[in-house]
């Protein structure tokens, strides 16, 4: 990404960072859905920016991946990440990560067994990190084959609706990919069973372009599900050079004339954003 176009961010994300404060007082009839910018926090270096951003944006609000669900063996283990710290925020939203480690199991190991083994690990996690006002906001994040959807899906809604109902009565959004709403039924499938999608866009291998990023929005329409952006503010060096990564900013755009657009996350990887949010 060029100067010229970061220069081009610093105008553009003001509009949106004032709701930043969501939650935590001001005129709530002044602010929109639409205006939401959060943080995700996934190592101390993000907890700090955090605090560096707060400095200067009030309350960003957090998301913190407090835990991750890996395959060992034949047994799904909880890698515990980070604390949630009292500097986060009352609000903070929980990440559960389902690792691509558990993927091997689909069509192996009965799908009701699984989601059984999904909840009851969930249920762990939200004990050591719920607090007794009130039950946290999770995102579950799962880059879901595309062809198992349908049963990811249907592991969701029992979370959400089934026995034990792990998730029920919170607010609960899951991370998509570009290529999940590729699929047709991506809506459908989860439409009446999460309060929206975040659809990532780093480390996706995705490049940016004005024809992917209008194909992006008029697949999110159809999936007619609310959406956040998922944006990265650190690139990767690769083999064939780097990623674009903040290139997907331009995305905002075009993201935020839909109905459906709630704002934007964004996932620093240690990495300052702060000038991205304007003066």
């Amino acid at each position: 990404m060029t100067w010229r176009r970061l220069e081009r961010h610093r105008w553009r994300l003001p509009v949106l960072a004032v709701a930043a404060t969501c939650g935590c007082g001001g005129d709530a009839a002044s602010r929109t859905p639409s205006d939401f910018v959060g943080q995700w926090v996934w190592s101390a270096r993000d907890s700090t920016l955090l605090q560096a951003v707060r400095r200067q944006r009030s309350t960003v609000p957090a998301a913190i991946w407090v835990a991750t669900l890996v395959r060992r063996g034949d047994s799904l283990s909880v890698q515990l990440g980070r604390p949630v710290d009292p500097s986060v925020g009352a609000d903070a939203e929980l990440v559960i990560r389902i690792d691509d480690s558990f993927s091997s199991w689909w069509g192996l190991v009965p799908d009701d067994t699984l989601a059984s083994w999904v909840g009851d690990r969930i249920a762990r996690v939200l004990r050591l990190t719920d607090d007794a006002a009130h039950r946290r906001p999770v995102q579950l994040d799962y880059d879901a084959p595309v062809t198992r959807l349908p049963q990811y899906a249907a592991m969701v809604r029992r979370l959400r609706r089934g026995e034990g109902g792990q998730l029920r009565g919170r607010s609960l959004w899951v991370t998509s990919l570009v290529a999940h709403l590729a699929h047709p039924d991506y809506g459908p499938l989860f439409r009446s069973i999460v309060d929206g999608q975040i659809v990532q866009l780093f480390d996706t291998g995705d490049p940016y372009s004005a024809r992917a990023a209008r194909q992006l929005a008029t697949r999110l329409d159809r999936a007619g599900l609310p959406f956040r952006v998922g944006l990265g503010a650190f690139e990767r060096r690769l083999v064939t050079g780097s990623t674009t990564h903040r290139a997907w900013f331009d995305f905002i755009d075009i993201a935020s004339r839909s109905r459906l657009f709630r704002g934007i996350w964004i996932f620093p990887a240690g990495e300052s954003y702060v000038a991205y949010l304007g003066g």
